[in-house]
């Protein structure tokens, strides 16, 4: 595609599909993805920003192991897709998956030490490209911004 018609396909796609709050929320969604999965590779991880649900809840749950069912229905996830994301993470190390003594149908998730780790490296990303952005709008703006996500995802929720 030569860059006139590129630009052309851009400005019509704009002008229909960018004032739309699904096609910009999505948009901005896939920007800062982008942005945090650079980041990552720069530092040395092998990970994806979209990987780290799970390890966040493996993370944030502490001691209580979840199994990979009660995993996919906190994220509202297909369990097949979760199951998918768990053995790539365990495969690298950062989640080992041990079976239930009380079910054997059910499996559990435990973060390794390395899983830690990498959870609080990408918690410092995270914040970090989080300030680098919210450091570009006025305190105004931020509030704004905060209330008016806040308010589209309670309303979505319903």
């Amino acid at each position: 595609m030569t860059v006139v018609k590129e630009k052309e396909l851009q400005a019509r796609f704009t002008e229909r599909m960018g004032t739309q709050a699904i096609f910009m929320v999505s948009h901005v969604s896939h920007l800062l993805a982008r942005k945090a999965n650079r980041e990552l590779a720069r530092l040395g991880f092998t990970l994806q920003i979209e990987q780290f649900p799970v390890l966040f809840i493996a993370y944030f749950s502490g001691d209580d192991l979840l199994s990979q069912q009660d995993i996919a229905n906190f994220l509202q996830k297909d369990k097949s897709g979760i199951q998918r994301s768990i053995r790539t993470l365990e495969r690298d190390g950062y989640l080992r998956i041990v079976p239930d003594s009380d079910d054997r149908r059910k499996n559990l998730v435990r973060l390794t030490p390395a899983g830690k780790m990498i959870i609080e490296q990408a918690l410092k990303t995270t914040e970090t490209i989080d300030q680098e952005v919210m450091s570009q709008l006025t305190t105004d703006e931020r509030e704004t911004f905060s209330r008016i996500t806040r308010k589209i995802a309670s309303l979505l929720e319903k």
